[in-house]
């Protein structure tokens, strides 16, 4: 398959994976929430983010292995292919164990920290077979996925991963309408995880069989694995402190509230994530190839990238109180209705966005250990100010804490990135950045002239689909005008 078939096929069912994912990701909670009520849901929603936070402990192994398989993948070295795996292979086995202690850890601490009205012996079990799903993954699965990723076959790991997900909500929402222990619903999809293992199983197998996995001595390292590691720590103690300290400071039923904003957003970004994890191995690709063909592509990917998530977040922002009176209807033991959370939320995705692709170029080029005191210091930072300002504001004070924090990394990932790597001057990146913040504050200023009428999911999708196409087509004008490699990328992508 070429390079720009594997790219469409890619991106395609990248998103299409992550869109159902959203469809059931929608729809899980709301059954929760009739069915169980905001404090199930509450403590459902921590336990998950901080899972799925704490599965970003193997990237540092993923992002250290991928970089290391670029180079061999493009010029098919399969004896050094062979031996990036095999190191692989053994990281991953080691975290795995460790991986599995800190699940046994959090077992028995949470249910104490948690305040909840939920058993102690519930909450137990339900971590420790979360915790055993993301074992298994790691012990058997990853080192599959880092090369397949590496290699561009993407779409590979996402349908597998469709298929899965497809299975493991197919039992939660059986389960779950049966009223059962929220305990056995993570048993099911425990055994669920094991039909993905089989299926990883069978495909490297046949088509990837002359992989060795003892082609590297004992010795064999990862060129600064512990860098990518401890950035992925920081990252995930960035990334769960919100919902931990509302969970620990104020109720589970109140991290309920900030789950059912924050998935909206995290769905949005997650389809435009699911085309950038689709996409982004050019970059690794390239950047072994010339620097000044990444340059072009460096820049493009920013614009294309950074309008995406203006567009999205700019609907978000105008839709999500109409999503929430409909989504929360008829659910009454806690208010879901917050005057800020909106912009919060939205600042944190196109804040977040902001630094993908400089962060991508510092991984790929092998800086990742020298940005570990920016990482730790980010991650302080959210973390002191989170429980400073969740006893002021409450919800809105842990994302102001997020808010806060997230400048810290922008502005070194895009140093590093145009200064120091590619030895130019930040003007585009500045430029590219600043002009997506500008279309943002421009949607927030004109946001309260725009009076929705919205009683149904139909009408709630009618008007979103006409404020999309509305703010995209300017959205996208704009950043053509401001990087014209974008427009020349885009002109030849509808062309084909």
């Amino acid at each position: 398959m070429d390079k720009k078939k594997r790219l469409v096929i890619n991106a395609f069912v990248g998103f299409f994976s992550q869109l159902i994912t959203i469809v059931f990701g929608l729809c899980i909670p709301r059954i929760v929430l009739v069915n169980y009520g905001s404090d199930t849901n509450g403590l459902i929603s921590t336990i998950s983010q901080v899972f799925t936070y704490l599965a970003l402990l193997e990237a540092g192994i993923s992002s250290a292995a991928r970089n290391m398989l670029y180079k061999p993948v493009s010029t098919d070295d399969k004896e050094k292919i062979s031996y990036w795996m095999s190191v692989a292979k053994r990281y991953y086995r080691k975290i795995s164990v460790y991986y599995l202690f800190c699940v046994c850890i959090f077992a028995i601490v949470m249910p104490f920290l948690l305040k909840t009205e939920i058993s102690f012996g519930t909450v137990f079990f339900y971590i420790i077979f979360e915790g055993l799903t993301s074992v298994i993954s790691f012990y058997f699965i990853n080192t599959w996925t880092c090369f397949l990723n590496a290699k561009g076959e993407i779409y590979v790991v996402n349908i597998i991963n469709m298929i899965s997900i497809i299975l493991c909500y197919a039992v939660k929402i059986i389960l779950i309408l049966s009223g059962i222990n929220i305990a056995f619903i993570q048993i099911g999809i425990f055994f669920v995880s094991l039909i993905k293992l089989f299926i990883y199983k069978v495909y490297l197998g046949k088509k990837y069989q002359w992989i060795r996995y003892d082609a590297a001595p004992d010795t064999a390292t990862l060129p600064d694995r512990t860098a990518y590691v401890i950035s992925e720590i920081t990252w995930t103690v960035f990334s769960a402190t919100d919902m931990l300290v509302l969970s620990i400071f104020l109720s589970t039923a109140a991290s309920s509230v900030y789950s059912v904003y924050n998935m909206v957003f995290i769905a949005l970004s997650g389809l435009l994530n699911a085309v950038y994890q689709a996409t982004f191995y050019n970059l690794g690709i390239a950047y072994h190839e010339s620097i000044e063909k990444y340059k072009k592509m460096h820049d493009t990917f920013n614009s294309f990238f950074m309008a995406s998530i203006t567009v999205l977040i700019s609907v978000a922002y105008i839709m999500i109180i109409p999503f929430v009176k409909l989504y929360t209807k008829d659910i009454s033991d806690i208010n879901y209705f917050h005057r800020y959370l909106p912009i919060c939320f939205s600042l944190i995705q196109l804040l977040t966005w902001s630094r993908y692709i400089g962060g991508n170029l510092i991984g790929v080029a092998g800086r990742q250990k020298p940005a570990l005191k920016i990482n730790i210091i980010e991650a302080a930072v959210n973390l002191v100010l989170s429980v400073i300002l969740v006893n002021i504001f409450g919800i809105t004070g842990v994302i102001i804490a997020t808010i806060c924090a997230l400048p810290i990394k922008i502005i070194y990932c895009n140093y590093i990135s145009d200064i120091i790597i590619m030895k130019r001057k930040p003007f585009k990146t500045i430029s590219v950045l600043g002009i997506n913040y500008l279309i943002f504050g421009t949607v927030v200023f004109f946001k309260d002239m725009i009076d929705l009428d919205i009683n149904s999911y139909l009408v709630f999708f009618e008007y979103g689909a006409l404020i999309t196409v509305i703010i995209a087509v300017g959205v996208f004008f704009i950043n053509c005008l401001v990087n014209r490699d974008m427009f020349k990328t885009l002109r030849k992508v509808i062309k084909k």
